[in-house]
């Protein structure tokens, strides 16, 4: 008898146990701020977090001061994941704690473009980082088809303080209309209007992007940055689609395609012209001037950033980072097929840079009241056959100190550098009169180092140019100096 009641006593101990084992997960799972359990073989003797599946990732996004590595291997996401909740908000996974490290090595994230319209018309965020002194590495992010995103998609935000991330990976897809660039607009106003798809944004203080490659077929931004403080972008890729002739669209009369629709007017005010080259994106690396701060939401200025040992391929631009605040400094960047490489506005930096002018200038200034920055180019071949009739350079603005130099053997095209004059390109046919395309300068000091010659606007006055190649001197009280060629 005493043996049955130890048995039954034993029995009771343990149904009670598991009782409270359950009710105690029960508890976890309804909490705010939900205890992560980890089993033991998640936990490595090293002290890192292993996660080997989407729904364990999730389990700890929210949490601080943990070093997580997720399993090699290819997670497919998509619409699916959205109906059964493992997927629940349209930012679709979200690093909010502090003192973080995750390490995607060996995985892809596969994003199925319909998940883009899965939560209505409201922006889309695959992965976004916020938190602080977080470091996320060696994700790769493919997108699976073409849908285009109900309003905006997005691939990263990289936002919060003092974050980096690193390594990424990225193939972006799904915008609506794609391959048109921005000939039928891209904002406000629009004769097409657009659902964009842009693969880095960067808020916050002190984020840094670092060693990134992107691949885009898609409308939009490959990086750009609003509101962000002291921004660094170095070591990244961005590889965009095929340019594209005008001359392809305008073969699309009667085939009524969207163009087509809209008899081919642009939205610059006239009929699309043939022999232009553009490109189907957005800027490869760009600056707002404003962009909301993370926590209050108010509206905060661009302020301090840099950009370095870039390369960019077949952008609308290159790197234009002129709308920043304070320090502005592009360094050991290539940017190739942009219909404009560079642009810094007033007391940028522009070091040790390389571009081609196939289909736009190597560098513009943008506006007439940009001041005293310092470019110092060299104009490459990247054996892209020129389209258009667009100058090398066009320096309008004042105090301006530009060097450009050269690696070509001989001239690779007809075209000159331009002090103030009438600029050309896709965007200034048809003689509109504003003086984004008709600048005037004063005190621009000119080094030419190429053969390329050097035409000075009558709005030119007080420049001071040494070249090597002919000159044609409109202004006043120009100084030029002609030296040999080295």
């Amino acid at each position: 008898m005493k043996r049955t009641t130890t048995i039954l006593k034993n029995i009771f101990l343990l149904f009670s146990s598991v009782i409270l084992w359950n009710c105690g997960s029960n508890f976890d799972n309804v909490d705010s701020e939900p205890k992560i359990i980890f089993q033991e073989e998640e936990v490595r003797t090293d002290g890192k977090i292993l996660v080997s599946s989407i729904k364990d990732l999730n389990r700890v996004l929210r949490k601080s001061d943990i070093d997580v590595i997720m399993a090699p291997g290819t997670y497919k996401i998509g619409p699916a994941d959205v109906a059964s909740n493992l997927i629940i908000k349209p930012t679709l996974f979200e690093i909010l704690g502090e003192n973080c490290t995750y390490d995607f090595t060996g995985v892809t994230f596969e994003f199925d473009t319909n998940i883009f319209t899965s939560f209505g018309s409201v922006a889309v965020q695959e992965f976004r980082v916020v938190g602080k002194n977080n470091v996320v590495k060696n994700l790769t992010i493919a997108d699976i088809g073409d849908t285009p995103p109900s309003k905006t998609a997005l691939a990263v935000l990289l936002d919060g303080v003092d974050n980096r991330i690193e390594g990424f990976h990225i193939s972006a897809r799904g915008s609506s209309p794609y391959g048109y660039g921005d000939v039928f607009g891209k904002g406000a106003p629009t004769v097409l209007s657009h659902k964009k798809h842009a693969s880095v944004l960067i808020r916050g203080e002190r984020n840094h992007l670092k060693n990134c490659t992107i691949v885009q077929k898609t409308y939009g931004h490959g990086i750009f940055v609003q509101g962000g403080i002291d921004t660094l972008i170095e070591g990244c890729d961005l590889y965009g689609d095929e340019t594209r002739t005008s001359d392809d669209i305008l073969a699309e009369e009667g085939t009524d395609s969207r163009a087509d629709g809209v008899d081919f007017m642009t939205v610059w005010g006239y009929r699309l012209t043939p022999g232009w080259m553009f490109s189907k994106h957005e800027d490869g690396i760009r600056a707002y001037s404003t962009g909301p701060h993370y926590i209050t939401g108010e509206t905060i200025h661009t302020t301090n950033m840099i950009v370095r040992d870039c390369t960019i391929r077949n952008f609308r631009s290159g790197v234009t980072i002129g709308f920043c605040n304070d320090t502005k400094i592009v360094e050991n960047c290539v940017a190739t097929g942009t219909e404009g490489a560079f642009w810094v506005g007033t007391l940028g930096e522009v070091i040790n840079c390389k571009g081609d002018a196939a289909y736009g200038s190597l560098y513009g200034t943008a506006y007439q009241h940009d001041r005293d920055s310092k470019i110092d180019v060299t104009l490459i071949d990247a054996g892209n056959e020129k389209y258009g009739t667009h100058p090398i350079m066009y320096l309008g603005g004042s105090g301006h100190d530009v060097t450009l130099k050269t690696e070509e053997a001989t001239p690779s095209q007809n075209a000159e550098l331009m002090i103030s004059g009438e600029n050309r390109s896709i965007r200034f046919e048809q003689g509109r009169e504003d003086t984004y395309y008709k600048q005037s300068s004063n005190n621009i000091t000119l080094t030419n180092h190429t053969s390329y010659p050097v035409v000075l606007g009558a709005a030119s006055e007080n420049s001071i140019v040494e070249t090597c190649g002919a000159t044609t001197d409109n202004g006043t009280a120009n100084s030029i100096t002609t030296v040999s060629c080295n």
